[in-house]
């Protein structure tokens, strides 16, 4: 696809979107639309009622963490960075009715404070005359929550799979010394451009990177994700009597799979119990200890640091 018609693609993509609408990313992750070495994921969200598009292993992962927090309402990926003053991403939200949150300077003014090039391409406007057109950043992840006091706030995630790369673009390929002195000031550059375009609407920008969160914790969340918006065929009362059995095996310090397995036995369904199980995990019902594996035929790990509570910080606050 060529820039001018990515332009194009990203644009009308973008600035039609109005809160009430669905959200269609920049790039959709398909391979005719990623670039090009992308490992592209595609998660459909029962939160969000709609599918998550992904780039990178990375994005998929801190994608799931996001929507793992109860007080995220919606996540925008490929959210593109205005090169032109706009609104803040939350204008026009219902629950922002009353107030006037301040808008987004743009990344050509921006660009100019910091003495960073910004990208161009040759277009073609309206008169048939080429010209000269800032081509528009994208950013990773969008977070937008519920406050402690009930109010929304939005997050903005910049995701890495190794917390070097904030510091050097292209890391790992051979370059000369004057090369590499032009990519970490390239990627300096890049991540301050994005940081003070959120915080002019007030929104903090996070560096997360895959390398932060471990190993074992990374596979709970895919494993949760995997379970987290299956259908059931089985009454609800049923299963909140299940659950409450299934609770009073963790309390206990018994393997829950026991109670699965003697629900499935007596009723049937018994994949649909063991997806439940993992589904009260998913929805914090059962707070298990992330850092140790989620084994139901093994007594689950509880009492150990809440995930959310050990990255606490990945979700607060506002930009200084």
């Amino acid at each position: 696809m060529k820039p001018q018609e990515r332009f194009d693609l990203i644009m009308g993509r973008q600035s039609r979107f109005e809160w009430g609408g669905e959200y269609v990313p920049s790039i959709l992750a398909f391979p005719r639309e990623a670039p090009k070495g992308s490992r592209i994921s595609r998660l459909h969200s029962r939160k969000l009622g709609r599918t998550i598009h992904l780039l990178s292993g990375p994005e998929k992962l801190f994608a799931q963490m996001a929507l793992y927090h109860p007080a995220l309402f919606e996540l925008h990926e490929q959210k593109m960075l205005w090169p032109i003053h706009a609104p803040h991403p939350l204008r026009g939200h219902p629950l922002t009715k009353g107030t006037f949150p301040p808008p987004l300077s743009g990344t050509v003014e921006i660009a100019r404070q910091i003495g960073f090039k910004h990208y161009e391409i040759t277009k073609e406007d309206a008169a048939g005359v080429w010209r000269k057109m800032p081509y528009p950043y994208l950013g990773d992840l969008l977070l937008y929550l519920h406050s402690d006091c009930g109010g929304p706030f939005a997050i903005n995630w910049t995701v890495k799979d190794d917390s070097s790369a904030f510091h050097e673009r292209r890391r790992g390929k051979a370059k000369t010394a004057v090369q590499q002195k032009k990519d970490r000031e390239h990627a300096e550059l890049r991540g301050e451009l994005e940081r003070r375009y959120y915080a002019s609407a007030g929104i903090r920008t996070v560096e997360v990177s895959r390398d932060l969160l471990p190993p074992v914790v990374q596979a709970n969340l895919d494993l949760l994700y995997c379970m987290h918006d299956l259908d059931f065929s089985i009454g609800s009362s049923l299963l909140d009597d299940f659950s409450a059995e299934v609770a009073d095996s963790v309390d206990r310090g018994d393997p829950v799979a026991y109670v699965a397995i003697e629900y499935g036995a007596r009723w049937g369904f018994r994949d649909q119990f063991i997806a439940k199980i993992y589904q009260d995990i998913w929805d914090r019902k059962i707070l298990v200890d992330f850092h140790e594996p989620i084994l139901i035929d093994h007594p689950l790990v509880t009492g150990g640091c809440d995930l959310l509570v050990e990255f606490s910080s990945f979700f607060e606050g506002t930009a200084p």
